[in-house]
């Protein structure tokens, strides 16, 4: 088979066709980025660019199939919302904070005629859009352009607390309904924003929809109702994946059904198993482990685990990723294993 282009090989994935190798994409990599470059996300974003030359130098340089349009800071645009924001530390992500402490007066104040006016007029989401923006006239058709932001059932949990959240689900069912409709259409807003100057594919994040924190009965009543009407609500995209972190294989079938057209899943997600579970509709995005063979082993190391991965795939939907954000601490040499692995991988078959 001749060789494809990145964006033809991602199609084929996608869509059940012949691909001629295992496409390769990083579950962002801002972290990494600011860390190499020694500047906080503050500055990355302060830059005429956002930062958008470095993502698309590095992202090349790794040879991936997909760029990101936001990397890093998939939280920091709950700033418009009244979230606080930690933007200065180097190779950390950002630390966001709480902005509901008062639910029974707050959520029934929210105003969801007014999320993109708020949106517009916050400095760093429209950093965002301005990186994104950046990316499309760097990258132009070469690649399609991701953005992951936290989905619906994360940003809730965010904007509230985690902990005060997940006891309102039991306490104030009807009080969190309220606060996910909201969230859900922040969410939504938000990608819309971000299509509009060249985004391709929407990626949620849910992090706190993990397989290590909720069980698979509250993720399907809490959870994949919202990714489901996130996704109902944009039909601009090209392609809408899922990012849902810890031991989340279980998953699968819930986010086949509700149609996403990939799974991206942690190093705990039984790689075999989930592509059993989304045959015929969802593939799998990762499952290379991010804080342990990636950024402690070696690039040897890194290699074989990539080829494990694309030998257990054997030719189904997967796409090589690592299984949650990159950390900052990688090594350059581990990343190029992985683009390796996958030439190599479709040169033996």
């Amino acid at each position: 088979m001749k060789e494809m282009t990145s964006k033809e090989r991602i199609d084929a994935v996608l869509t059940g066709q012949p691909f001629d190798r295992t496409p390769f994409a990083l579950v962002d990599c801002g972290a990494w980025t600011c860390q190499t470059e020694g500047v906080p996300y503050r500055q990355l974003y302060s830059r005429p660019d956002s930062g958008a030359a470095s993502i698309v130098k590095w992202t090349d340089e790794f040879g991936t199939d997909i760029v990101s349009g936001v990397a890093g800071v998939f939280t920091a645009w709950l700033n418009a919302f009244g979230c606080s924001i930690d933007i200065d530390k180097v190779g950390c992500s950002i630390d966001t904070g709480s902005c509901i402490d008062d639910p029974d007066t707050q959520i029934p104040q929210l105003d969801k005629s007014k999320i993109r006016e708020m949106l517009e007029a916050n400095e760093f989401a429209m950093n965002m859009v301005n990186q994104c923006r950046h990316v499309k006239e760097l990258i132009g058709d070469r690649k399609y352009i991701l953005v992951d932001i936290a989905g619906p059932f994360t940003v809730a949990a965010m904007m509230r607390g985690t902990e005060a959240f997940m006891l309102d689900l039991m306490m104030k069912p009807d009080l969190m309904k309220q606060l996910i409709d909201f969230t859900t259409a922040a969410s939504t807003e938000m990608f819309r924003m971000l299509h509009e100057v060249g985004a391709d594919i929407a990626l949620p994040a849910e992090p706190v929809a993990s397989g290590s924190m909720i069980s698979p009965k509250m993720f399907k009543k809490w959870a994949a109702p919202a990714i489901q009407n996130l996704k109902d609500n944009l039909p601009e995209y090209k392609y809408f994946f899922a990012h849902v972190c810890g031991d989340s294989g279980n998953r699968m079938k819930t986010l086949h059904e509700i149609g996403v057209n990939a799974f991206s899943g942690d190093y705990m997600v039984d790689l075999d198993q989930a592509l059993t579970d989304g045959e015929g509709g969802t593939i799998m995005m990762g499952n290379i482990n991010p804080a342990g063979v990636l950024m402690t082993g070696s690039a040897k190391a890194a290699y074989e685990e990539a080829c494990d991965r694309i030998r257990i795939a054997n030719g189904r939907g997967h796409i090589l990723a690592t299984g949650c954000d990159m950390a900052a601490e990688t090594p350059y040499d581990n990343i190029l294993a992985l683009a390796q692995a996958c030439k190599d991988m479709a040169a033996n078959d």
